[in-house]
């Protein structure tokens, strides 16, 4: 049953990579072809919505087949205090900002120019990586010794189903 998930995530991968490549195709002809109407505010915004389509589709496939491939010993990482509504709380902010930032550059910041735009976002990037960065560490220091445990027990498990498929693929040669 594992090997069928492993399987399953590669095909997975394979369609990841494919909506990848058409979301950059999206990109590259909307600016190019089809954003002549629209202000450089709302391009950036629409830019935005399609990220966020992008996650809702792609992070969700892969979170419900992720979950699929956890064993019951997988599950005990949950336990550690914290970790979950740590998770959680990492999720919505994404969620949120996303939707704040298009609500934002559709509505709110109608007057700059692209380098100004480029501006805001880096801004809110660099926020929300040292906001989001100060919550993880501070708890991934006073858990250390729990979350190394649980990375040495994930570690050895895929590296040891990467080994026997490794080695079935040598001996059907």
């Amino acid at each position: 049953m594992a090997k069928e998930k492993l399987e399953h995530g590669l095909l997975k991968a394979g369609f990841s990579g494919a909506v990848a490549l058409g979301w950059l195709i999206f990109i590259i002809l909307f600016l190019a072809f089809y954003s002549e109407g629209f202000k450089t505010n709302e391009k950036f915004a629409l830019i935005l919505l399609s990220i966020l389509i992008l996650v809702v589709l792609l992070g969700g496939a892969w979170v419900f087949w992720s979950f699929q491939m956890m064993s019951k010993k997988d599950w005990e990482i949950f336990k550690i205090k914290g970790f979950r509504w740590r998770i959680i709380g990492s999720i919505a902010y994404g969620f949120v900002l996303l939707i704040l930032l298009i609500f934002g550059f559709w509505y709110l910041w109608i007057d700059f120019g692209f380098w100004q735009y480029v501006a805001i976002l880096l801004v809110v990037f660099l926020v929300s990586v040292g906001l989001l960065g100060a919550i993880w560490a501070s708890w991934g220091s006073k858990y250390k010794n729990e979350m190394e445990k649980y990375g040495e027990e994930f570690g050895k498990k895929f590296e040891k189903g990467f080994k026997e498929d490794f080695e079935k693929k040598e001996e059907k040669k």
